[in-house]
Formats: C-alpha cells, sequence, structure tokens
C-alpha cells in the first residue's frame, strides 16, 4: 500500500506496535509557570509493512480544567511542533512564537471562535508540513498571533493569553476533520501528504491507547458504517447531517460534527431556542443537564443514556452538533476523502454513563 520510498523513510521511524501504543504521557493540570510545550519523540510503525497501514500512537494530555486532549508532533518549516489533534475542525493553526524565524505570513488576518469562550486571531501562511519523516509539503495554515475571550466570555479561559492549545499543553491545532460553512481558513494537511497516503484515515481516540493509522486497509476498516459527504460549491467534504434525540425533549437536526477538540459530550449549538429554555445571546448555554440522547447519521445510531448535553445558541444558520472527546471513547472514525465518505464504528450501540 505504501510506496518503497515512503517505506524506507518511515522504517528508520517504526517502533514495536506495543511499545508505540504503551507511549501516552500524561501530565498534570493546571501549574504556576507555563513552559513552552515540548514536542514528544516521534514515533510511528508500519502495519504489516505498510499493507494495512501507517499507525502514528497519539499522546494524551492534560489542559483546561483537567480536560484531556490527544497530541501529536508534527514538523512545521522544519522545526518540531506539538499540536492538539482535532478532528473537528479542518487545518493547522499554529502559535506564530512556535514557529521558526524567517517564515513569513501573507495572508488575510482571520479569526476562530473556540467553544470554552476563547478566540484565536492571526494571519495565514504558507509552510511546509510534514508527519513522521515524510517529505515536506506547502501547506495554508494560520499563525497565530493572539490568543483572547469572545466578547461575551471576558473571564474564559484565554483570559491570560494562553489556552490549553495555544500556549500551555500545545502550541497549537492539528484540524484533520471536515470543513464548516464558516470556516474555510486553511489546507486539510493530511491530503497534501506525499503518495496520497493521508487521503484515507483511521482515528481510534481512546485514552487508553489512542492512535490514528494513515491508508487503513479494507480488512481494518470493513465494521464500519459508511456516511456520504455533502459537497460544498468549492467542491470540498463537509458534515453529514444527522439528528440527536434528548429524552423527551427535542429532537434536533443538524450537521453532526466529530470533535476529538471538543471538551463537552454533546453539544448542540441551534439558533432558535427550544420552548422549554429561554432565549439568550449568540455563544450563551441555554441548558446543561445529564439526558439519554440518541445521535444519528445516515444508518449509524449511537445511545447515550444519562450523557451530559449542552445547548448554546448559535448564530443564524450555524446549526450543529458536536460529538466531543469524552463521549468518542467507544466510537471510532473514517476519514475517506478519495470517495468523499466517513466511517462511524462502535463495539456496542448503548453506552451507560448514569445520571
Amino acid at each position: 500500500m505504501f510506496p518503497s520510498f515512503l517505506r524506507r523513510r518511515l522504517a528508520a521511524l517504526a517502533t514495536p506496535v506495543f511499545a508505540t501504543l504503551a507511549a501516552i504521557t500524561v501530565l498534570g493540570g493546571c501549574a504556576t509557570h507555563i513552559i513552552p510545550p515540548v514536542p514528544p519523540a516521534a514515533k510511528a510503525v508500519l502495519i504489516d509493512e505498510g499493507k494495512d497501514g501507517l499507525l502514528i500512537p497519539l499522546h494524551v494530555e492534560r489542559a483546561d480544567q483537567g480536560h484531556a486532549r490527544l497530541g501529536v508532533p508534527v514538523q512545521l518549516d522544519g522545526k518540531a511542533v506539538y499540536l492538539a489533534l482535532d478532528t473537528g475542525t479542518q487545518g493547522v493553526r499554529v502559535l506564530s512564537k512556535a514557529l521558526p524565524q524567517g517564515y513569513s505570513s501573507k495572508g488575510p488576518t482571520i479569526t476562530l471562535n473556540l467553544a470554552n469562550g476563547a478566540k484565536v486571531s492571526g494571519p495565514t501562511a504558507t509552510l511546509p508540513f510534514s508527519l513522521f519523516g515524510t517529505q515536506p509539503v506547502n501547506i495554508t495554515a494560520q499563525t497565530v498571533t493572539d490568543v483572547d475571550c469572545q466578547p461575551n466570555f471576558r473571564r474564559c479561559f484565554a483570559m491570560d493569553g494562553y489556552t490549553g492549545e495555544f500556549g500551555f499543553a500545545f502550541s497549537g491545532l492539528l484540524g484533520i476533520g471536515l470543513q464548516q460553512d464558516d470556516d474555510a481558513c486553511c489546507n486539510a494537511p493530511f491530503a497534501a501528504l506525499p503518495a496520497d497516503i493521508g487521503k484515507r484515515y483511521l482515528v481510534h481516540p481512546s485514552f487508553t491507547k489512542p492512535y490514528l493509522v494513515l491508508s487503513p486497509s479494507a480488512k481494518l476498516t470493513s465494521r464500519f458504517t459508511m456516511v456520504p459527504l455533502p459537497m460544498s460549491a468549492q467542491g470540498v467534504a463537509q458534515w453529514p447531517e444527522g439528528c440527536a434525540q434528548v429524552s423527551s425533549k427535542m429532537r434536533f437536526c443538524a450537521p453532526v460534527v466529530f470533535a476529538t477538540g471538543g471538551t463537552e459530550m454533546i453539544r448542540i449549538e441551534t439558533d432558535k431556542a427550544p420552548s422549554w429554555l429561554g432565549e439568550n445571546d449568540v455563544g450563551n448555554v441555554l441548558g446543561q443537564g445529564n439526558y439519554d440522547t440518541a445521535v444519528g447519521v445516515g444508518t449509524w445510531v449511537h445511545r447515550f443514556n444519562g450523557a451530559q448535553v449542552t445547548i448554546v445558541k448559535a448564530a443564524p444558520g450555524r446549526n450543529r452538533i458536536v460529538v466531543g472527546l469524552s463521549a468518542l471513547q467507544n466510537i471510532d472514525l473514517l476519514f475517506d476523502l478519495q470517495r468523499n465518505q466517513m466511517g462511524v464504528y462502535s463495539a456496542k450501540s448503548v453506552e451507560e454513563f448514569g445520571l
């Protein structure tokens, strides 16, 4: 599956499978002094000499309020940088101060609002991107120069100028998900990797042994339920439509975003507040509680009994359902950009979280 030149290049970085899966670093929560994130050693292993793909172990770190994040080291402009892996966004976003001297930021300044109330701003730039010894490829990325709170979240996690993803546990985000209507900032980094090895990839986000697999074989992905992806006017794959049933309270349908960078279990962003909740400003939490909730996409349906559900007021036309990292502990994701589809797999259809 992998070309011979890639097998030779990656073989030098390969380690035994069990050793790579055990290489999970767990750090403590907030500290008095913030130390710049140091990338762990890059590790990867070819599965069956590359016939079944390239396995890349992920690392577990603790960030804001002890929330877990998944991290992966990459190389940007020849420098090793530690980024949080996020299937909920698309593109690389990195603190400008984490990059080597001499890069050029000539693109427009853009802003990304995070669900924790923070916002990051900065210009786009063309940067050489590399993953575990692959040949560097140029991508358009956001170089973040400002980390702050959104206007209606004045005491958010970013009030001191950093968040878990930007400055504390990591130096930015590696967004490997699908494009959203209001966020077309950056290139999809995996799609640009040489020999098309990143056009199809599997994410296993379980904290016990998180990993991703580039170019997984049909043998590894045969159990996934596949869902076709809608395409934007520019021909870019976007998140599929699905529905969430929250107890007997509400049924809500919108694009479903599977976000390993999300800290909440299930987050419903709606531009029209349900009748059982009061109206409020955009971005504010309308309600939060534990409910028996079912989420479905295509023919795949998963029930979360006693899951924490957060309902947030969205801007007009920005409805979506976000399934966060803590709700993805028994769910695997498959992104197939070659066929414009994604796959979802869970070993069991019902999870009990308790009330």
